[in-house]
């Protein structure tokens, strides 16, 4: 089964397939920062299931060089999130967020919860919902 993605302003996108080896939910001050968010929900799977269909070279990828496997990769035109490959070039590491169209599958766990926010709502039936889209 194959999925599109792309970032916010549609310049670069991508196409992968399932199945994927994880779909996760991280929450260490990495992720946090890195998404803005109180966690992050990511796809891994293999670099081969992984291909740019436009503007790939426009991206920009920021290397944390004091970890041994933190990395994000960004459009430069409206900052959106991107899959990365992983230092050893094996796995792809795919904001879930990107991808255009509904997944089949939910996340499988809550990765390095000791480590959330404490602002952090498991139980998000207790907030207020609204299905305006402001766009």
């Amino acid at each position: 089964m194959k999925f599109n993605g792309s970032c916010r302003c549609g310049e670069i996108e991508f196409e992968t397939s399932a199945p994927f080896s994880e779909f996760i939910h991280g929450y260490c001050k990495r992720r946090r920062k890195a998404t803005g968010a109180g966690r992050s929900s990511i796809l891994i799977t293999p670099s081969s299931q992984l291909r740019w269909i436009r503007s790939a070279a426009k991206i920009k990828r920021w290397v944390l060089p004091t970890a041994s496997s933190f990395a994000t990769s960004l459009c430069p035109e409206c900052g959106s999130p991107l899959p990365r490959l992983t230092r050893d070039g094996e796995a792809a590491v795919i904001a879930a967020g990107s991808i255009d169209s509904d997944l089949p599958m939910s996340p499988e766990c809550h990765e390095i919860f000791a480590s959330k926010a404490n602002w952090v709502c498991l139980d998000e039936t207790r907030l207020t919902v609204y299905d305006t889209d402001f766009e």
